[in-house]
């Protein structure tokens, strides 16, 4: 199967996540999402944390001899009719905002089963792209002395 197709999928399922109007749920991506929190307490208690998530890698380095070159791909949206690109638009939205929601919900329940920032956060930035996203924060409470011995950096 080509990374094209695979794209063309993956596309179509969160445009179809997009139509829907229950909740996202994470069992649609079981073994397909790979996340990794990285925690930061400093010496005054401050709890800083980044989030990084994305989606893991189905295909080997030999599909990526079978994808377009950036040109090819802007000279095949120049041939589309407006229509046809402000639709293409339009789902590549739609699709980065039911990544950044799963994103959202992966840092949540990270968030909730390591216990890390138990009265929330507050955001200090975010970076969504197509497939992978990052999310830095601060968390609400100090550092306790628990946290301190669990949280750790080595």
């Amino acid at each position: 199967m080509s990374l094209r197709s695979i794209s063309l999928t993956l596309l179509s399922c969160f445009t179809l996540l997009a139509c829907s109007s229950a909740p996202i749920d994470p069992a649609e991506f079981a073994g397909k999402f790979k996340d990794k929190l990285t925690t930061d307490l400093r010496a005054d208690g401050l709890k800083l944390f980044t989030y990084q998530a994305g989606l893991a890698e189905d295909q080997s380095k030999k599909d990526n001899a079978e994808r377009s070159f950036p040109h090819e791909e802007r000279m095949r949206q120049v041939a589309q009719d407006p229509r046809e690109q402000r639709r293409s638009r339009k789902e590549q939205a739609d699709s980065l905002e039911i990544w950044g929601k799963q994103v959202e919900l992966g840092l949540e329940k990270t968030l909730e089963m390591t216990g890390y920032c138990r009265e929330g956060y507050f955001e200090l930035s975010r970076n969504i792209e197509s497939g992978r996203g990052e999310i830095r924060g601060e968390c609400k409470e100090g550092a306790t002395e628990e946290d301190k011995q669990k949280f750790a950096r080595f």
